[in-house]
């Protein structure tokens, strides 16, 4: 076999520690936003920047937590997009990757525009150039070098950003502690602090503000880039996002302490530092320690280079991502042959951040910035909601407390602080205007390439051999799976029944996976078994049908593929009862479908000798939440067709208050339109008794809970527990959960 038919799977090497990934997080986080944000921030919000920072801490915390536990989870290079990718498809994805992009790269725009400016006025007065050329220029030269810096390696990369990031802390921790000591020295230095209040701009200057130096924070988005990088991730990045982020909230206070506190002017010290914007700090250094302005400018050099290292690092592996996923050019995922790192991704985001930096105001880039990342923050606590729901299960290291209520806050927290930062700030509609022609960009690369290229990527990893299309559409599509001959006829049978019911048209899929090294095209040889098991898969004459033959080395994702390519509203899918693998609940295919699938989903385990025509009782345990509309509707469909009768049950514990059990089934009664009796049973053992149930019925439908009956069912032991004690015939539903009703489900005690 050459090697041009092997399958490759793109990795980056996984040598950052700890250490190195919290350097990572904090040199993102200290650098333009505390020396050259601070004193436009002060001029907005005045005395109260010092709150504008610890508010700003306590809602990127929020976020933050909503980081750690995701990246818990799904450790991976592209942090955000990846998450959101998982919870709401590709398509939602492509926004995410693209906005992604775009912040951390404008991000860094911002840091080489403040780097450029200190670096200028070392040199204003002495150099006969203009101060602008000089800053232009200056910008310019930095993001060159750190691009580099970048293109050799993650080795380089960190060992640079460990030593600039000790050695800007190390100088701002000097300042703070004259700037403490000056301030405390003064003669009623609380004054300072009230000129002319603490709050002169009101409170929607603090907002203001709050939304200006936002961008501060967002280190932890540039740790999960380092996913798959970084040494046991699933451990050390949640670490890592919550030490940096606190020592980067402290050195903030503590700085707009000092220099709020310690410089002496003739105005409000405040509004002086507005007047000074960017070079605010700097120029009143000198006021605080010896030598200030100089020990400052070369630390706010220092610091800026570390954070475009940082943001440079980051921007790159979201659009490394986006392209290894198929949503932008293959090249951009293309690694180095000698410094494995994705350098055709880097170069393009080189473009990116010198673009912006030359053509907009420092003010401007800062607010796109916050634009951004708050937008990329929403979609992450959205994720993060959605991800609770549909993989329950999954291991998280960490977990965020009282979901969804936590994310919400955050979501509802930085829409408020984006809308003042665009109300308030001199380029707010500037910036605005800056973000929304990006995403207008991202939505024509998105329709006239990315989602064409996705389809050929698709294309390349799953080949169909076989199909017989029916001419008639109808509304109602349901696609079944067929793997085994011996639950295949039960399993075409069962989607008959319900389409017809339905009025409705049905899709036959069946996947022949290969292995990794054999190339799709020499698999056509041993289908034809397969595909004569197709076509003596029968439906009744006036079900249309679709049969579809597919070789694949990935089961689940050439199912998934069918899905996107059919769009059906529903999949069947059989079971085999048991998994041997501790990893998966259900087994590994059944598991991504259950998590993956944009379409309800039933598993089916059949018992011996069963055939649906002989369907004449169906059970349905009860417990609320959103999957007994699924249930119900299979067994009202089943019902309609075969002439069958249903019984509702509700199991709970001996010890439950009846009085709200009852009153809840007859909210769920009047919401699911059952109009049957639901017969509850109050037991020491919720799971022997349905199993005890179960023996009057030919068919068990059960739909997921979030109640304890059957918690986490999809996703959970119960299954399990339930079909190895039972022979009888279960089908398993889990609905496709819409975004508008993820929140009130959620909600749900």
């Amino acid at each position: 076999m050459q090697d041009s038919d092997q399958e490759v799977k793109v990795k980056l090497s996984r040598e950052l520690g700890l250490l190195d990934i919290t350097m990572i997080g904090i040199a993102g986080m200290i650098g333009a936003g505390v020396f050259a944000l601070t004193g436009i921030a002060a001029g907005l919000a005045g005395p109260a920047l010092i709150l504008a920072f610890f508010f700003n801490g306590i809602i990127a915390t929020i976020t933050a937590s909503a980081y750690a536990e995701l990246s818990s989870a799904i450790p991976g290079a592209g942090g955000g997009y990846v998450w959101i990718r998982e919870a709401f498809g590709h398509s939602y994805s492509f926004l995410a990757g693209w906005v992604d992009w775009f912040a951390h790269s404008v991000a860094c725009a911002l840091y080489a525009v403040t780097f450029g400016a200190f670096f200028a006025e070392i040199f204003v007065g002495i150099v006969p150039i203009p101060r602008i050329i000089l800053v232009k220029f200056s910008t310019f030269v930095a993001i060159s070098i750190l691009i580099y810096i970048n293109y050799k390696g993650v080795k380089e990369t960190a060992r640079v950003g460990s030593f600039i990031t000790l050695s800007k802390v190390s100088i701002l921790l000097l300042f703070i502690a004259f700037g403490v000591y000056r301030t405390i020295s003064r003669p009623n230095w609380v004054g300072a602090f009230e000129d002319p209040s603490f709050f002169p701009t009101g409170i929607t200057g603090v907002l203001a503000a709050m939304g200006l130096t936002y961008i501060a924070f967002e280190g932890y988005e540039i740790i999960v880039q380092s996913g798959e990088e970084a040494k046991n991730p699933n451990r050390n990045i949640p670490r890592a996002i919550f030490v940096s982020l606190w020592v980067a909230v402290v050195i903030y206070i503590l700085v707009a302490f000092s220099v709020l506190g310690s410089v002496v002017t003739s105005m409000p010290t405040w509004e002086y530092l507005g007047g000074l914007a960017e070079l605010g700090l700097i120029r009143t250094a000198n006021q605080i320690m010896p030598f200030g302005t100089a020990i400052l400018l070369f630390a706010g050099l220092v610091s800026t280079a570390s954070a475009m290292n940082a943001t440079i690092y980051s921007s790159s592996r979201v659009s490394f991502a986006l392209a290894r996923d198929g949503l932008l050019d293959k090249r951009l995922s293309k690694l180095h042959e000698t410094n494995k790192t994705p350098y055709y991704s880097i170069f393009f985001t080189y473009i990116i951040i010198a673009f912006m930096a030359l053509a907009l105001p420092i003010e401007a880039i800062a607010a796109s910035t916050d634009i951004m990342f708050i937008l990329l923050f929403i979609q992450v606590n959205m994720a993060l909601i959605m991800l609770r729901y549909k993989a329950p299960n999954v291991k998280r290291v960490f977990k965020v407390p009282l979901v969804p209520y936590v994310p919400l806050t955050a979501i509802i927290l930085q829409v408020l602080i984006a809308y003042f930062l665009i109300k308030e700030l001199e380029h707010g509609m500037l910036a605005l205007s800056a973000c929304i022609g990006w995403l207008a960009l991202g939505s024509i690369v998105y329709v006239s390439y990315s989602k064409e290229k996705r389809k050929e990527k698709l294309g390349e990893e799953f080949k169909t051999v076989f199909q017989e299309k029916a001419l008639e559409e109808k509304h109602y599509k349901i696609m079944v799976s067929v793997a085994n001959p011996a639950t295949a006829e039960n399993l075409v049978s069962l989607a008959s029944t319900i389409a017809k019911a339905k009025d409705g048209e049905i899709v036959i899929l069946s996947i022949m996976k290969l292995p990794a090294q054999t190339p799709l095209s020499a698999g056509e040889k041993y289908v034809e078994k397969r595909r004569e098991l197709l076509k003596k898969l029968k439906v009744p004459e006036e079900i249309p049908v679709n049969k579809v033959l597919k070789i694949s080395h990935n089961i689940p994702d050439a199912i998934l593929n069918t899905i996107e390519e059919e769009k059906p509203d529903m999949l069947i899918i059989g079971f085999r009862g048991r998994t041997y693998k501790r990893d998966y609940i259900l087994g590994s295919t059944i598991d991504q479908l259950l998590f993956k699938a944009p379409c309800d989903v039933a598993v089916v385990r059949f018992e011996q000798g069963f055939k649906v025509s002989n369907i004449k009782r169906i059970l349905v345990p009860t417990a609320g939440g959103p999957h007994i509309y699924t249930a119900n509707r299979i067994a009202k469909d089943l019902c309609k067709t075969l002439n069958s009768t249903v019984c509702y049950l509700h199991v709970a514990s001996i010890d439950a208050d009846k009085n709200k059990i009852y009153a809840n089934l007859e909210k769920l009664k009047q919401s699911q339109g059952i109009e049957e009796d639901i017969i509850v049973e109050f037991t020491k053992n919720k799971i022997r008794a349905l199993v005890e149930r179960a023996k009057e019925y030919d068919l068990i439908i059960i739909g997921a809970s979030n109640q304890p009956f059957i918690k986490n069912f999809v996703k959970g032991a119960f299954p399990e527990r339930f079909i190895k004690r039972t022979n009888k015939t279960v089908i398993m539903v889990r609905k496709k959960v819409e975004i508008k009703e993820l929140l009130p489900l959620l909600g749900r005690k």
